[in-house]
């Protein structure tokens, strides 16, 4: 990644994750990010567009950009039926468009249309430590999202084109994570999505489990050992 990439998302990370009291900008360094885990949860999805519906989300756990900071790139994937109004807007958005060429197309019916959503998500979360062993944490981040619409009377058309788009969004994000056993942890968590086209809000469960710290990549080198003092008898 080139250094210059680097520091504009240190300095957004650092921004979004700006306690109480001011901390240095030297704390926030890519160079501290470490595959340290992975995760996975399922949510229930409520698109602006379509039917709710089950989402599956795929994590990985890079460890803490800075001072409570950390960062958490994954993948989405979540499939959803249109509602009927949505239908008739996007037959009047066809019909429209025949009109103005010149070929009147009135009576369209596009039956029923699947809209599927896959996104890469990169969050930054703000954690919040407490005395019980449950982690809070909030945040916001970016995604690119590969939106495909299908159906058997939109296919190859001027419709499905209507559909198929690749879209960057906005994410925000909170929710909890709780020890379970040894490295494993639970969590729940609520996200809002905003695209260009699409917004979705999602709640779901899950679960997480961090890698033990000889198998985090690239591999750290143990904490280096203290000299001992000696003492010499003359």
């Amino acid at each position: 990644m080139p250094r210059s990439t680097s520091n504009w998302i240190v300095l957004a990370a650092a921004l979004l994750a700006w306690p109480a009291h001011a901390q240095d900008a030297a704390d926030y360094d890519y160079e501290n990010l470490v595959l340290t885990g992975v995760g996975a949860h399922v949510s229930v999805v409520f698109p602006s567009r379509s039917e709710a519906t089950l989402g599956f989300n795929l994590r990985a756990d890079l460890g803490l950009l800075g001072p409570n900071l950390r960062i958490a790139p994954g993948l989405t994937y979540w499939q959803s039926t249109f509602r009927a109004g949505e239908v008739d807007r996007i037959e009047e958005r066809i019909e429209a468009s025949c009109e103005r060429g010149g070929s009147p197309c009135s009576g369209i019916d596009l039956g029923t249309i699947q809209i599927s959503d896959l996104s890469l998500d990169v969050d930054a979360h703000y954690l919040w430590t407490t005395a019980v062993g449950i982690e809070p944490y909030a945040g916001a981040g970016v995604s690119l999202h590969l939106q495909n619409g299908s159906g058997e009377f939109i296919e190859n058309t001027f419709g499905e084109e209507l559909l198929d788009q690749v879209a960057p969004g906005l994410n925000l994000v909170a929710g909890a994570e709780m020890p379970l056993a040894g490295n494993l942890r639970v969590l729940a968590e609520a996200r809002g999505v905003l695209t260009s086209n699409l917004r979705s809000f999602s709640v779901g469960v899950g679960g997480s489990w961090a890698f033990p710290s000889d198998m985090r990549r690239p591999v750290m080198p143990p904490p280096a050992t203290p000299p001992t003092s000696t003492s010499i008898i003359r």
